[in-house]
């Protein structure tokens, strides 16, 4: 019998509510990923993030509040070793810089395929950096 891996307990901050549960329902699917909770908004998100302390978090880059880096930058000063990976439909290579500035793990268009998404949480949560090949 294969013992059992604990999964690990991933934050959504997206401010589309349908992306949002869609991604849940698609990483909770898995045996590694457990979506804790999510959230529309940076400040939502931050409130999220204090209280379930996960293992990772997915932030859009496009948020109404203020934007995915600023959160980043937040996020990263309250939990330094806090993988987060960017989610966007932005293939810039600035917007990727920038990511990886605010302390990003990764940059995913929401272009790419699941099995993309499910590889750069990984990497994240191995403290390996994963950025789209179209940036």
């Amino acid at each position: 019998m294969k013992p059992k891996t604990k999964r690990k307990r991933i934050v959504i901050v997206d401010d589309h509510l349908l992306l949002r549960q869609g991604l849940e329902r698609l990483l909770d699917l898995t045996d590694e990923f457990l979506v804790c909770g999510q959230a529309g908004n940076a400040a939502e998100g931050l409130a999220v993030v204090r209280q379930m302390r996960p293992d990772a978090v997915i932030v859009d880059i496009s948020l109404p509040d203020t934007d995915g880096i600023e959160l980043t930058k937040q996020i990263v000063g309250e939990f330094p070793k806090l993988p987060i990976l960017i989610l966007s439909m932005h293939d810039e290579d600035e917007c990727g810089a920038l990511g990886r500035q605010a302390g990003a793990m990764g940059y995913i268009l929401k272009s790419e395929a699941i099995d993309r998404l499910h590889r750069a949480l990984s990497d994240a949560l191995d403290v390996r950096c994963t950025f789209s090949p179209a940036l």
